[in-house]
């Protein structure tokens, strides 16, 4: 066999190879590219405090973006200042395109104890917020006494609110529930101050829904859906 022909399938693997190369050195510098815009134009619309960052976690995703398609994203934000409140925000979106549509996804926004602590206005007074499993917890002390009182509580939510409902109540070890308190008339006040308070979520981007809440280490979870369309405050293309 002639010396050329031999050489013919090494000369066909490095070829290849090289083209590997070249495919994936491309993707990975339009896909960085394209990471640095959306973090910059989040950056604009979010106004955060912390940083930005963006991941595009469709294969090949930089490539994609040659022929007008981003795909998979998901986008972090620290610090966002909303409803004069400051939160963790995470978004996930799918099929995202350069014009700035995508095919829906979902986010959370992280909301600090400290600031639940705030918002909770009556049934929050001289309580603080916290967590537990899933449970949202007040604790603290009550009364002319100052007697340490927990209290459990749940949170639902509607489309644009969340609402806390206190559903037990630990006083020096014993436990009972908020309903309860009614039979004690030397804890009429504190039933009063136990009603079930409701937070507006406003100002939600069009096509942005809460779903649901739940307690965390880190602070009071509010998830959100995003349906399918324009993505949340883009006016003109995404990256």
């Amino acid at each position: 066999m002639a010396p050329n022909l031999r050489n013919k399938p090494r000369i066909l693997v490095a070829i290849s190879a090289a083209l590997a190369a070249l495919v994936c050195a491309t993707d990975l510098l339009v896909e960085h590219r394209t990471e640095e815009r959306i973090d910059i134009q989040a950056s604009r619309r979010l106004k955060p405090e912390g940083p930005v960052h963006a991941d595009l976690t469709t294969p090949l995703a930089g490539l994609r973006t040659l022929g007008g398609e981003i795909g998979d994203v998901e986008l972090s934000a620290k610090g966002v200042r909303r409803q004069h409140a400051v939160m963790d925000v995470t978004v996930r979106l799918k099929d995202v395109t350069t014009d700035g549509n995508s095919a829906g996804g979902t986010g959370t926004a992280t909301v600090g104890y400290d600031q639940v602590t705030r918002r909770m206005g009556a049934l929050g007074d001289g309580l603080t917020a916290g967590g537990q499993g899933s449970d949202l917890i007040l604790g603290g002390s009550v009364g002319r006494l100052g007697l340490p009182l927990t209290v459990r509580a749940k949170v639902s939510t509607t489309s644009d609110a969340f609402t806390v409902t206190p559903t037990t109540v630990t006083v020096l070890g014993r436990s009972m529930a908020v309903d309860d308190l009614d039979a004690l008339p030397a804890a009429s006040g504190l039933r009063d101050k136990l009603e079930p308070r409701t937070v507006a979520v406003t100002g939600l981007p069009h096509g942005v829904a809460l779903t649901s809440a739940h307690a965390t280490d880190d602070g009071l979870v509010l998830a959100f859906s995003i349906a399918a369309g324009p993505t949340p405050g883009t006016r003109g293309g995404a990256a």
